[in-house]
């Protein structure tokens, strides 16, 4: 299970999420056993690297 650390501060930004993607989010929260930052974070990274390894992949291609 991923916990984050209790006694970080977190900043409030104020971000609107449509309530499908707040049920998306509940749902892997319950998977995961952790909080909304956590699993938002995670997701982020997972999307940031599919990104970067899809533009690698193009790249690759095109220099063959």
């Amino acid at each position: 299970m991923y916990h984050l650390n209790r006694n970080k501060e977190k900043i409030s930004k104020g971000y609107r999420l449509k309530p499908s993607t707040h049920n998306l989010v509940f749902k892997i929260q319950e998977l995961l056993g952790s909080n909304q930052d956590m699993v938002i974070s995670r997701a982020c990274k997972k999307y940031y690297n599919e990104l970067v390894d899809k533009k690698k992949y193009n790249n690759k291609e095109y220099n063959l």
